[in-house]
C-alpha cells in the first residue's frame, strides 16, 4: 500500500536539506515538532512552491511551471500532473481538517498527508473513499497567517498517534508566492469533491492533472485570497481520466464548472465580500474549475466544459 506520509517525507528531507538555497526557515519546536516557514517570515520561491505543492499531493506527482498570457502581461502558471487522485488529492491535498487549537480564535485549516493518519477527527471528504495511512512520521501543510504553537503541534501529533518529534509543518501565508502556487495547483481537487458532489463515484477515477495560472502577489492577504481564488474559477483547467459511461461524464461536465454557479462572473473577493467575509454563504457550486476535460477509457470519448474567463483574471490581477 502506498504511504503518502512516507512518499511525502522525501520531499520534505530534501526541503531541509536546502533551506537556505530555498529560502525557507526550519524551526525545531520545543517538543520536538519540525515546523518549515515557507513564506511566513521566510522569502520562500519557485522551486519552494514546486516542493510545498509536491508535498501536499503526497509526493504523488509532478509539478512543473509554463507560461500564461492574460492581456499582454505573461505570468507563470503550475502544471500538477498525478498518477494517484484518490490518496493524493482526496487524502492529502484537500484542506479539510478543521484544528481547533486552545489560544486560537480561528480553527486552522490543514492539509496534506497527515489528514489520513488523523484518528481523532477525519474529516468528511473521508466519506469518498476508504484509504488510510500508517506511518510514524506525520506531514502536514497549513495556510496560515500566523506561527505555530506548541500546542497545535501537540494537538496535531497526537491526532496523527505520532511522536510530536515525528511531526513536520509546512506553513505558508495567503500574500506569498509559495501560496499562491500551491493553491493554483489544487484544480484537481477542487474538480475532484465537485464531481463527488454531483454523484460520481471517485474509485472511477484513473489519473488526473492540471493547468492554474498563478497570480500576481500583493502584500495583503485579503486582496492575495480573492486572486488566488480567481485563478481556480476563471483561470484553472481540469483533465480526469475515468472509467465510465458516455452519459454520466457528459452530464457531470456541464454541473462542475464555475460558468454554471449564479455568482460567476465577479472577482471572488467582490463575492466574498457580497457574502459577509463568509465563506459558507457562498454557493459550493462557484468552487469549480473554470475548464474540464473528462476522459472516458472505456469509450475514448472526452467530455469538456467551460472557458477561462481572462476578462475576470485581468479585472482581478491588475
Amino acid at each position: 500500500m502506498i504511504s503518502i506520509n512516507k512518499e511525502a517525507m522525501k520531499t520534505v528531507r530534501l526541503i531541509i536539506d536546502e533551506a537556505d538555497a530555498l529560502g525557507v526557515a526550519v524551526e525545531r519546536l520545543p517538543n520536538g515538532t519540525t515546523v518549515i516557514d515557507m513564506g511566513l517570515r521566510a522569502k520562500g520561491g519557485w522551486r519552494a512552491a514546486r516542493l510545498y505543492t509536491l508535498v501536499t499531493i503526497g509526493g504523488l506527482g509532478e509539478v512543473t511551471y509554463e507560461p500564461f498570457d492574460v492581456g499582454g502581461r505573461m505570468l507563470s502558471a503550475v502544471r500538477v500532473m498525478i498518477d494517484h487522485p484518490i490518496e493524493g488529492c482526496v487524502a492529502s491535498q484537500i484542506a479539510g481538517w478543521r484544528l481547533e487549537s486552545p489560544g486560537k480564535e480561528h480553527a486552522a485549516i490543514l492539509a496534506g498527508p497527515g489528514r489520513a493518519l488523523n484518528t481523532a477527527s477525519l474529516d468528511h471528504y473521508f466519506e469518498w473513499t476508504d484509504y488510510r495511512d500508517r506511518h510514524h512520521e506525520s506531514v502536514v501543510a497549513i495556510q496560515a497567517s500566523e506561527p505555530i504553537t506548541v500546542a497545535m503541534a501537540d494537538l496535531i501529533a497526537e491526532s496523527c498517534e505520532v511522536d510530536t518529534a515525528d511531526l513536520y509543518v509546512l506553513i505558508a501565508p495567503n500574500r506569498s508566492l509559495v501560496c499562491a502556487v500551491q493553491v493554483a495547483a489544487r484544480i484537481v481537487e477542487q474538480t475532484l469533491h465537485r464531481l463527488a458532489e454531483e454523484g460520481m463515484d471517485l474509485r472511477t477515477l484513473r489519473y488526473a492533472y492540471g493547468f492554474g495560472v498563478v497570480p500576481p502577489l500583493v502584500d495583503d492577504d485579503l486582496i492575495s485570497m480573492g486572486r488566488i481564488n480567481d485563478s481556480l474559477l476563471y483561470g484553472g483547467i481540469a483533465n480526469i481520466a475515468v472509467e465510465g459511461t458516455d452519459e454520466q461524464c457528459e452530464d457531470v461536465a456541464a454541473k462542475v464548472i464555475s460558468s454554471a454557479c449564479e455568482a460567476y462572473g465577479r472577482p471572488f473577493l467582490e463575492i466574498y465580500e457580497d457574502a459577509g467575509r463568509d465563506f459558507y454563504e457562498i454557493p459550493i457550486e462557484l468552487h469549480s474549475p473554470a475548464e474540464i476535460h473528462l476522459n472516458n477509457l472505456t469509450t475514448g470519448r472526452t467530455f469538456s466544459a467551460g472557458a477561462i474567463n481572462y476578462d475576470v483574471l485581468a479585472e482581478s490581477f491588475f
